[in-house]
């Protein structure tokens, strides 16, 4: 089975759609279709439905999936950690990190490592904090950066820099650079979902400053940044966000920052490992660099 025929597939099933997945892989349509037909030719059985708009996974697609995520995962398992023999850190690096560490910290950071490490290719996945911590814990994830601590004796914890949350507004709401916490909790509010690292800070400083958080207006939950500052920027609510997320918005006048009155809203961003896992050598690689780049020590 051709590792190049179960990325196809794999991508195919992510997509939903033949041309995306062949752009994400670079190759032709034809050949994402020829690589499909080969191997359900090769399985004997059908694991895609196909319709006019998309494509969706058969049943025993969906089981199948699984399989050859493990497979790819696996060989790049080998290829990294056989890499050490030749004292030569080369291979795909997996990271899974939630919203506000994807946008703040891993551009330059990435940039920076990738600069060290030409031969490390590096695969990022976005999820909520509460997701990241799952998969870390179950082996899914080597490595994770997170916008909250987490509790778990099997989770070592390394904090990489705190991160100030701030308020967001459409500039039609015209709201004073700071304002009082009565008047924020008034406001409609687009949130991310409940899992969201973002949103815990948030609602964890309303509750010790007294605001019930049942009682807030939360007619938008969404699943992206993009979408929530989409949002915000039409009128459809105020937003809490990091503060180093949104300073081009701000400067063309789209949205307005604001800050609480007499409340800070601060948190931790974290690197987080399983606790008795050995890394491969490109994560042990990476779990040093920020070591060194943000000066913590292992397990604190």
């Amino acid at each position: 089975m051709d590792f190049k025929v179960l990325e196809a597939f794999i991508n195919v099933a992510k997509y939903k759609n033949f041309s995306k997945a062949a752009n994400s892989i670079s190759v032709s349509q034809p050949a994402i279709s020829s690589h499909i037909a080969k191997l359900e030719k090769e399985l004997r059985i059908q694991l895609f439905d196909r319709t006019s708009k998309e494509v969706a996974l058969t049943p025993a697609g969906q089981t199948f999936f699984k399989y050859a995520i493990d497979i790819l995962d696996a060989k790049d398992r080998a290829i990294s950690n056989l890499s050490a023999f030749n004292e030569k850190v080369k291979g795909k690096l997996h990271i899974s990190a939630s919203t506000t560490p994807c946008n703040v910290i891993l551009p330059q950071l990435l940039k920076d490592f990738h600069s060290a490490y030409p031969e490390v290719n590096c695969n990022v996945t976005e999820e909520n904090s509460g997701d990241i911590a799952e998969k870390i814990l179950s082996l899914e994830a080597e490595l994770g950066i997170v916008g909250r601590m987490v509790n778990d004796e099997k989770i070592n914890c390394c904090k990489l820099m705190d991160d100030e949350l701030s308020v967001i507004s459409p500039a039609s709401f015209n709201l004073p650079s700071e304002l009082s916490l009565k008047e924020l909790v008034k406001k409609d509010f687009v949130m991310r979902g409940v899992n969201s690292a973002t949103r815990k800070a948030f609602e964890d400083s309303l509750q010790k400053n007294g605001i019930n958080i049942s009682n807030l207006s939360i007619p938008y939950e969404v699943n992206n940044l993009d979408t929530q500052i989409r949002f915000v920027k039409s009128g459809l609510g105020v937003s809490v966000v990091s503060g180093q997320l949104f300073g081009e918005y701000v400067e063309s006048g789209m949205i307005r920052r604001s800050s609480i009155k007499g409340i800070s809203i601060k948190r931790s961003l974290y690197l987080i490992v399983r606790s008795n896992r050995t890394l491969t050598p490109t994560a042990n690689a990476f779990f040093n660099f920020c070591q060194d780049k943000y000066n913590f020590r292992a397990g604190e």
